[in-house]
């Protein structure tokens, strides 16, 4: 299919121009290393500190989406109300920081918008509609750094005229919307924190807390199933290096019932298809580089070097960070992280509202509940059948959230707990769970096939391996 200028709309010079013509898409140029702006919107263009013609800018894109009618307020002591113009813009920061923001959430501007919030979503430099260079280059990945995109954040909030924003950020998000909040306490309006990155020790304390539960058993739930899958290592059958991400992976979107019926499965000689096809997609490198969704490969540095992702990585079974671990090594080893952000948490101001999922374990609630301990007045929002990003898992609840912190209300939210998490999941999240349970269910009511599958694989790596067991039933005797 071709489309403006001859270009096809899968190679990335058409969507551009696809996307350049949306009324929603603002683009503000940036100095590569972060200082200065000079800034061109959709309309026309409007100078700002960088030299007009530098070859050192690229253009930084965001989305926005404006209401049609503003909501209505309620007059103190009157039982009038009014159109209310004077609310503050929200700005959403997803996760990251390889996350696209125009595409994923495009739904999601629209339905926020259509409630009466102004929506901004900036684009992360080095990802999707913000990865070029003024020259149609990738950026350098030397200009991924986290101080830079804070700079980003406010050239858009300046570029849009927001002088103060409420701020949702949803982990690498939330930790750039804590620096925001205390660095600049007045652009901010109010926060929310879903799913906070606080510091390199979060992804530790996840990696604990997922061998708590499912290696060593300590959570009386999950103990058999830790047991099972001790086993299944101890024989063999799956791989304990990197069994830690495939558990995790089942158990963000099914739970702890999913990863039990998976470890049973195993057990008795099937479940190997629906093991081998998690670890196959999350080893696949386009998932890491689907333009305009998730692409890590520019701003590795900003993961890896100054956040430290993977440098916890140990190696042992279960170990959440091995493809972390892995990836850390394309780029210069974990340095000290930019911001000291447990120190700069206690000086936000904003009202805060803090969000996690009770079954997270990527971040773990123990972060989440430290983190509003750290912030002065701030609200904890424990969501418990919920895992990472709200944001992503469960929009309704994180739109709510969103707007009752536009109205400076999110702090009654704790108290309504129960409705939110009754709220549905995303319907993206339903039919990721409902295809982990109809593939379980397929190797446990079709066994020819799957034998057969399960014997070949077996012979394979027999062939490969001639000292690998031939028996991989697993007993718990």
């Amino acid at each position: 299919m071709r489309l403006l200028n001859n270009h096809s709309i899968i190679e990335r010079p058409g969507q551009d121009e696809l996307l350049s013509i949306r009324n929603d898409l603002m683009t503000v140029y940036r100095a590569i290393d972060g200082a200065g702006v000079h800034a061109v919107s959709s309309g026309g263009a409007e100078h700002g500190g960088a030299e007009e013609g530098s070859a050192e800018l690229f253009p930084l894109r965001y989305a926005r989406a404006t209401p049609r009618r503003f909501p209505r307020r309620r007059v103190p002591g009157s039982s009038r109300t009014v159109l209310d113009h004077a609310q503050a813009p929200l700005l959403v920061i997803p996760d990251g920081p390889g996350m696209a923001s125009v595409l994923p959430y495009d739904v999601l501007r629209r339905s926020l918008a259509s409630r009466g919030v102004d929506v901004l979503m900036m684009e992360h430099r080095g990802v999707g509609l913000s990865r070029l260079d003024s020259t149609g280059a990738d950026l350098p990945m030397a200009s991924m750094q986290v101080r830079s995109v804070l700079g980003d954040l406010l050239a858009v909030m300046d570029h849009a005229r927001v002088q103060k924003a409420t701020v949702y950020g949803v982990g690498y998000g939330a930790y750039l919307a804590q620096g925001l909040a205390a660095l600049h306490p007045d652009r901010v309006h109010s926060l929310v924190l879903d799913s906070p990155l606080t510091g390199v020790d979060d992804e530790k304390a996840g990696q604990r807390a997922l061998r708590a539960m499912y290696w060593d058993g300590e959570d009386p739930a999950t103990a058999t199933t830790a047991a099972v899958l001790r086993r299944l290592v101890e024989d063999g059958v799956v791989d304990g290096h990197r069994a830690g991400t495939i558990v995790l992976a089942v158990h963000e979107y099914g739970g702890p019932d999913a990863v039990r019926d998976l470890a049973d499965l195993l057990a008795i000689d099937r479940g190997q298809l629906t093991w081998n096809s998690i670890r196959q997609v999350l080893a696949q490198s386009w998932l890491e580089s689907t333009p305009y969704v998730r692409e890590l490969d520019l701003v590795a540095p900003i993961a890896h070097t100054e956040l430290g992702s993977g440098h916890d990585a140990d190696g042992d079974p279960m170990d959440t960070l091995a493809l972390f671990g892995e990836q850390s090594r394309a780029v210069p080893r974990f340095s000290g992280e930019p911001l000291d952000m447990h120190d700069l948490s206690t000086r936000i101001t904003a009202p805060t509202l803090v969000i996690t999922g009770g079954r997270n374990l990527i971040y773990p609630p123990s972060t989440a509940r430290s983190l509003a301990q750290r912030i002065p007045g701030a609200s904890l929002l424990e969501l418990p059948g919920t895992g990472h990003s709200v944001l992503d898992s469960h929009s309704q609840v994180a739109q709510v959230a969103a707007r009752w912190s536009v109205a400076g209300a999110a702090h009654l939210l704790p108290e309504r707990a129960d409705e939110l998490a009754a709220l549905p999941a995303t319907p993206v999240n339903q039919v990721l769970q409902r295809g982990l349970q109809l593939a379980m269910t397929a190797e446990r009511l079709s066994p020819w096939r799957l034998r057969f599958e399960s014997a070949r694989a077996r012979r394979e790596e027999a062939h490969a391996d001639p000292m690998a067991r031939r028996s991989r039933r697993v007993r718990l005797d």
